[in-house]
């Protein structure tokens, strides 16, 4: 059986509508609101920066062509600068497929490929847009083919061992269908659940958006800097620079709270997780619907992240690390590879240890020595809140205007330095038998947890003086998406580096 070459569904110029047409939408709601396009018309650098993006796709959809066989998946690309792919379909480790809300209306598939190549590269996954047909047709035609590997490959004296044997015949078995009958575990995440999990997410993210969206709206309507200049003045005059300021924070703050509880209920709607013991199957999505199917044995660890909020409420997103599920550095399908959106941390171990069993037992983690906290305030951000502490206690001494404008100041320097202080409670590590576990972070906590047997490489980082105080920051790889490869912990004992070197597999 074989599959083309052919080229992908149209719908692929648009899937990215807004990203690739964004710049032609705003010229155009621009033009429309001046009632005057021939800005755009009559100006050519303009045309060719709002027209790019079109153009680049169309350029991409129709110089595209796939084919598959029982051997190789082939991609050729490229109108002058032609590129040439081909990709053992032995090597293909997750084949999924996802849908937008064009994608079910007209019903086309994105088939998301990951293969044994790329594990830990920045390298982006193969990714087509495909009818219905077609995708199933290709989907079926690369997972038959890859039944002659494990995913791995770690040694060539393994594929004699019983180990290896026991993994192909897993692989082989193990099928979405199967996943989906009643004797699997089934866990549906509730709605409220989701709405806490937006409200207690970290929210900076949002304030850069909400930053841009400001401005955008801005431009589109021909609001003056005078205009708004005139109205902050008011405001200030009444509240004081200092407490304007404040209470422009805690209203941004309520807006991203509010966003964000919408946006995590929108995008991870009826979130369902499907054990059978041998594979995990995640889907969810309220308009882009998406499903995984993720081996167990190509699990390389979890990721437990806390937000402030989380911490205090004793519970936390726990994230997977594992090929084909998650952020690899491709803005075109980043999402955070999350296996349960809101799990508390009394729960924590046994569901890691229900699907990992290599992880399963705890012990204490060795702590940064004593003496090593003023190591923690060695950074920008340090620096960068004491700058704003002095030039708004300058403005504030010189300027009437600005009286309590110092209050601007002290706030990020407050947040700054008690986020130094949690960084150095939370940051440790522990290695035993199985696994290695790393803690870090200041507000945000973040704990991982990696099979022994899927860390690649450890390295240490960190100044002379640190080194003649024993003290160093380590970097852990292991197998994972690009963006979850390389984890690190900073003023940790020196022994820590030969423990963790010591549980490598050479």
């Amino acid at each position: 059986m074989r599959f083309g070459p052919k080229r992908g569904h149209v719908l692929y110029i648009f899937e990215n509508f807004f990203k690739d047409f964004s710049l032609a939408l705003i010229a155009a709601v621009i033009g429309v609101i001046q009632g005057d396009m021939d800005f755009l018309l009559n100006n050519v650098g303009v045309l060719v920066v709002v027209l790019f993006g079109p153009i680049s796709r169309i350029v991409r959809y129709l110089t595209t062509f796939y084919s598959v066989d029982n051997e190789k998946l082939v991609i050729k690309t490229g109108l002058f600068n032609k590129s040439f792919m081909e990709i053992p379909v032995a090597t293909v480790t997750t084949v999924d497929l996802s849908q937008g809300v064009l994608h079910q209306i007209l019903g086309v598939y994105r088939l998301n490929v990951d293969n044994a190549g790329n594990m830990s590269s920045a390298g982006k996954k193969v990714r087509m847009t495909l009818s219905a047909q077609d995708a199933f047709m290709v989907r079926e035609l690369l997972i038959q083919g890859r039944n002659g590997l494990d995913g791995f490959n770690f040694a060539a004296e393994e594929k004699n061992s019983e180990r290896f044997k026991a993994a192909v015949s897993v692989e082989q078995s193990v099928t979405e269908e199967k996943l989906n009958q009643r004797n699997g575990k089934q866990i549906r995440v509730k709605p409220s659940q989701l709405v806490l999990m937006g409200l207690m997410k970290s929210k900076m993210t949002f304030f850069f958006q909400l930053i841009a969206l400001i401005m955008t709206i801005t431009a589109v309507f021909n609001i003056s800097s005078e205009r708004l200049s005139e109205t902050a003045s008011e405001v200030v005059v009444v509240m004081g620079i200092g407490f304007a300021a404040t209470a422009a924070i805690a209203v941004v703050f309520l807006l991203a709270a509010v966003c964000g509880a919408a946006g995590a209920l929108i995008r991870y709607y009826d979130f369902t997780v499907l054990d059978n013991g041998e594979a995990v199957k995640i889907q969810y999505g309220l308009f882009t619907k998406k499903g995984y199917v993720i081996q167990k044995n190509r699990i390389s660890g979890f990721r437990y992240e806390q937000s402030f909020l989380m911490r205090l409420c004793g519970c936390g997103i726990l994230q997977i690390f594992a090929i084909g599920y998650g952020s690899d550095g491709d803005s075109e399908s980043s999402e955070e590879p999350i296996l349960f959106p809101l799990i508390s941390k009394n729960e924590l171990s046994g569901v890691m240890s229900e699907i990992l069993p290599e992880i399963k037992s705890e012990q204490e983690y060795v702590k940064p020595p004593k003496g090593s906290l003023h190591y923690f305030f060695c950074g920008f951000g340090f620096v960068f809140a004491l700058a704003v502490l002095a030039v708004s206690v300058y403005f504030t001494a010189t300027r009437p205007l600005c009286r309590h404008l110092w209050v601007v100041g002290v706030l990020p320097l407050l947040y700054s330095v008690l986020g130094r202080v949690m960084e150095y409670r939370n940051t440790g590590i522990y290695c035993c038998r199985d696994h290695i576990s790393l803690s870090a972070g200041g507000f945000q906590k973040k704990t991982v947890f990696i099979k022994n047997a899927h860390v690649e490489r450890v390295t240490a980082f960190g100044s002379k003086w640190k080194e003649k105080k024993e003290i160093v920051g380590l970097a852990v790889g292991c197998i994972a998406p690009a963006s979850s490869a390389n984890q690190k912990v900073k003023n940790v004992p020196l022994f820590c580096l030969k423990q963790v070197a010591e549980k490598m597999i050479y």
